[in-house]
């Protein structure tokens, strides 16, 4: 085989490969959801499919009012078994997490943030997910209390 033939092949297996990492990036696991014994597993592409809501606030990690989209936390919760009445902790890549009631979820429009002013967030810029609370909409939602549960990089829901 010549080394012209052989370098075509290598570019085609590269380029098919490139093209190929977004699609892989979406159907990879990203979040997990412990409860009642049972463990569910999401991907990107899983969040992305299910009904979206909108969030457009500050928070003490943004400098402007930034719009920010994904599942609400109340439709996993549910999809999971877990009610407004339940604890549940909320898990960072980091191995950083926090307690919160669900009863947030079920009260206000939390949502589990997969699009930051519509683009996907890595794990640098505090994706892929991030746990966003409608902090400009309620102002008792200002307060430090609900900022420590701004967790990003969540890769895990564990019922308390």
């Amino acid at each position: 085989m010549s080394v012209t033939v052989r370098t075509k092949q290598l570019l085609v297996a590269l380029t098919l490969c490139f093209f190929a990492l977004p699609v892989a990036g979406k159907t990879e696991q990203i979040l997990t959801v412990e409860a009642n014994g049972k463990i569910a597993s999401y991907t990107l592409q899983d969040l992305s499919n299910l009904p979206q809501a909108f969030v457009k606030t500050r928070n003490n990690y943004v400098d402007d009012i930034t719009t920010f989209s994904g599942p609400t936390l109340r439709s996993i919760l549910e999809q999971n078994g877990i009610g407004p009445n339940d604890d549940i902790e909320l898990h960072a890549l980091n191995d950083f997490f926090v307690s919160a009631p669900a009863k947030d979820a079920y009260n206000y429009n939390v949502i589990l943030a997969i699009l930051m002013n519509e683009k996907e967030m890595s794990v640098r810029d505090k994706g892929p997910i991030w746990v966003i609370y409608p902090i400009d909409e309620h102002p008792e939602l200002n307060d430090d209390i609900y900022n420590g549960r701004l967790v990003w990089q969540l890769d895990k829901i564990t019922l308390k």
